[in-house]
């Protein structure tokens, strides 16, 4: 990833990574207040863009905290975000392995997914006993075999070429940041669904936050705000809705939109964009499921 610097130095290339460091610079130089009101005259000629409110700022803001507060005097505000993607694609890295940890863990893995659909389609319920797999091996702490699935997905990811493309030293661009933020969400996601820990779900509270850092770093947000809508409506259909489940994706929903909105360039548009609008209907689908969990309870009914 830092081959381009290593030959040519620290220097940014390619066109929307240019104006990526020209809005930092402002950022760096006027603070937050000013850059939210910026109207660039340079851009967009003759009219002109008023640059704070029509960017996903997250990237800029990140390379202003990390100058600012990390590295101060001893680098370069170029050099920072000369070095951004490549920091952030090891990160996003070392998340997919965390992804495949949690997805391979005996805790979440005992089930099969032939084994939930078979019981879906005879109205059965399966628990969390029955997605529980037997018990650890420890490799150094961590639970074997999901320790050797992590890193073969680090591995993997590593020599993606579309990741590679996107963590290229110097091409300082919003996926750089955002296929990271991405990864942290989804792996928060998947952390809150830990069967066995009752407070997991406080986690979704971190998916929510995450998702609020995916926002601002890019617009393909969207797909991840879905994708965990539809990981969530799946769940229902295969019979894993349960209190966990429930409240790691409202903890989730609320706080993410919540924080959403705040972007400016985002606005309302989480509860007014079509494209967006079927996780919202999941949010309202999920409180009327646990009104009628309560109720079945309350009434110590089954589930069939």
């Amino acid at each position: 990833s830092n081959q381009a610097i290593e030959e040519f130095g620290p220097v940014i290339h390619e066109f929307d990574p240019y104006f990526n460091w020209r809005a930092t610079q402002y950022l760096y130089e006027h603070g937050a207040k000013k850059f939210f009101t910026w109207f660039d005259h340079m851009v967009w000629y003759p009219l002109g863009r008023p640059v704070g409110t029509t960017i996903y700022p997250g990237m800029q803001f990140t390379a202003v905290f990390l100058k600012r507060y990390v590295f101060g005097d001893n680098m370069s505000l170029n050099d920072v975000c000369c070095y951004i993607p490549a920091w952030f694609g090891v990160i996003a890295t070392f998340l997919v392995g965390c992804i495949a940890y949690e997805a391979s863990l005996p805790v979440n893995s005992g089930g099969t997914i032939f084994g939930v659909l078979l019981d879906a389609a005879r109205g059965k319920y399966s628990g969390t006993e029955a997605m529980t797999g037997g018990s650890l091996k420890r490799v150094f702490g961590l639970s074997s075999p999901s320790v050797e699935c992590a890193l073969f997905s680090m591995g993997f990811m590593a020599v993606l070429p579309a990741h590679l493309m996107r963590s290229v030293g110097g091409g300082y661009d919003n996926e750089s940041v955002a296929v990271t933020a991405m990864t942290l969400t989804f792996y928060l996601w998947m952390r809150s669904l830990r069967s066995g820990e009752k407070y997991s779900y406080l986690f979704g509270i971190l998916t929510g936050v995450a998702y609020f850092y995916m926002v601002a770093a890019w617009g393909g947000y969207i797909f991840v705000l879905n994708l965990i809508g539809a990981h969530a409506a799946f769940l229902v259909l295969l019979g894993r809705f349960s209190d966990k489940v429930y409240l790691s994706y409202t903890l989730f929903y609320v706080v993410g939109t919540a924080l959403a909105i705040q972007v400016p360039v985002v606005g309302w548009s989480p509860l007014k964009s079509l494209e967006q609008l079927p996780a919202c209907a999941v949010f309202l689908g999920y409180q009327i499921l646990q009104y009628c969990e309560i109720k079945r309870k309350r009434n110590k009914l089954s589930r069939k």
